[in-house]
């Protein structure tokens, strides 16, 4: 039984198509994925900035004088995004804070947005160190927090730092 030659170029440029066409699905399915991933990331970052510039001025206005209770605001997290596991933190660059979340396992695909505060009154001071010691005990301030946590929150406070009254604001996880 003989096979033409071709048979062989026609079974092979079949082969090649079929690899080809299979190959730009997945670049075409990849680019899907990272749009729709960048969304989700911008909404969650825009969901804590928002919760956070809302407490920081309802404890700057309700409030008003020096305040020693902790004001808190749970976060309601989804528990991933498109199945991928998460990091929400607050950033500072060139003097403006932002929220940034990224992918756990993939950091160069984040969103980051601008915490929109208008302080009349107070100065601000984010905390972002783990260690920070806040007056309501059962609660651990966190630099950084995994998207879906159930306990995770934002939290607010009037404080003296420095003989100065600062607005004490940051991530945590309730105890």
């Amino acid at each position: 039984m003989e096979v033409s030659i071709q048979h062989v170029i026609g079974t092979i440029a079949l082969a090649a198509l079929t690899i080809s066409v299979a190959l730009a699905f997945q670049v075409v399915v990849g680019y899907v994925e990272v749009n729709v991933l960048k969304t989700q990331l911008n909404q969650v970052a825009e969901y804590v900035s928002l919760n956070i510039a809302s407490l920081v001025s309802l404890t700057e206005f309700a409030y008003g004088e020096l305040y020693t209770w902790t004001v808190t605001k749970d976060l309601n997290l989804p528990t991933d995004l498109s199945g991928k596991s998460y990091l929400v933190k607050i950033i500072e660059e060139d003097g403006v804070y932002y929220v940034q979340v990224e992918l756990a396992v993939r950091k160069s695909l984040n969103a980051k947005s601008p915490i929109p505060l208008n302080l009349t009154r107070t100065l601000l001071y984010i905390v972002t160190d783990s260690n920070f010691t806040i007056t309501d005990g059962t609660i651990k301030p966190c630099s950084e927090i995994y998207g879906g946590d159930t306990k995770a929150l934002v939290w607010c406070e009037k404080r003296i730092i420095n003989g100065e009254e600062k607005l004490c604001v940051g991530l945590g996880r309730r105890e």
